[in-house]
């Protein structure tokens, strides 16, 4: 009787002691799938992020350069067409052009990088340069008279063209599209 309750016995600690290794292996393959999930978690949250700042930045250059069109191209009309008299609400809108784009230039500031905030100030100054002439010529006019469109073609593109491609550059617009 004796060797069935010592085998009982063994059989039954054997029994437990395998359950608690299976339990403790289990338990530890939990614990390393949970880390493994949290660091994915933070992964994606960080990426998530990366993608949303890339966003937002697109959409501060887009509105950016939707306002130096806009002002670009009132200029455009101003340098082309005969001056409107009285000039006053001309003069009116064009500063409101180059306010606008003034504006747009601190939320580029904010979303970044330099080099494309560097850029936009550049564009911005040029229009704001552009401005100077202009409102010169229309305080001095009596309306109808014709300007000759401004040397400052060549310039406003290769400072727009500069900041197209350093903005394209900070949204990933280099990147090549993934197979």
């Amino acid at each position: 009787m004796k060797d069935v309750v010592a085998v009982a016995l063994i059989t039954a600690l054997s029994t437990v002691a395998a359950g608690g290794l299976a339990g403790a292996f289990t338990y530890r393959a939990a614990l390393i799938q949970a880390r493994n999930q949290r660091e994915q978690a933070r992964e994606g949250r960080a990426e998530e992020r990366v993608v949303r700042h890339r966003e937002v930045r697109r959409e501060a250059y887009v509105r950016f350069l939707d306002q130096l069109l806009d002002a670009h191209r009132y200029m455009d009309q101003l340098w082309t067409e005969p001056l409107p008299s009285p000039a006053q609400p001309a003069l009116r809108q064009l500063t409101e052009h180059v306010d606008r784009l003034w504006k747009a230039t601190t939320i580029i500031d904010l979303e970044g990088p330099p080099d494309v905030s560097d850029a936009a100030r550049a564009v911005a100054g040029l229009a704001a340069e552009e401005w100077d002439v202009l409102k010169e010529y229309l305080e001095g006019s009596h309306g109808g008279e014709e300007l000759h469109l401004s040397a400052s073609g060549r310039r406003r593109a290769e400072v727009g063209d500069r900041l197209v491609a350093r903005a394209r550059n900070a949204v990933g617009g280099h990147l090549v599209a993934p197979e």
